[in-house]
């Protein structure tokens, strides 16, 4: 891999990290979502230098072409935020179910008479 490449890759996740910093500041993204996007910034910050132990990694394992192994492992990790996401909606999506049952017994309770 170029130097060039190198410093463009390593570019993009600095960017990311500093966007998802802002994004912290400005209150639009939670620090436990923050901290993991921060770490695929620095992972790929990692990445893009240790190129040569990636291809070193590939060849053990019987990858004939190393990033090939990372694109695997990206996937991997979007399935696994994807799987997480869909349990904080499913939660979320609990919780409001609940509060709008509170709200109508207790606007039945104020008004004295029954609602559906």
């Amino acid at each position: 891999m170029t130097w060039k490449l190198v410093v463009f890759v390593s570019a993009i996740a600095v960017i990311n990290v500093a966007v998802v910093i802002e994004f912290v500041r400005r209150r639009k993204l939670g620090e436990n979502f923050a901290l993991l996007w921060i770490g695929v910034g620095l992972l790929g910050i990692v990445l893009s230098v240790a190129r040569p132990l990636i291809d070193n990694v590939a060849n053990d394992i019987g990858v004939r072409y190393g990033p090939t192994l990372i694109f695997t492992g990206a996937i991997l990790f979007l399935l696994f935020v994807c799987m997480n996401l869909s349990m904080h909606i499913s939660r979320l999506t609990e919780r409001s179910e609940i509060l709008a049952e509170e709200i109508t017994f207790l606007r039945n309770r104020l008004d004295g008479e029954p609602r559906v």
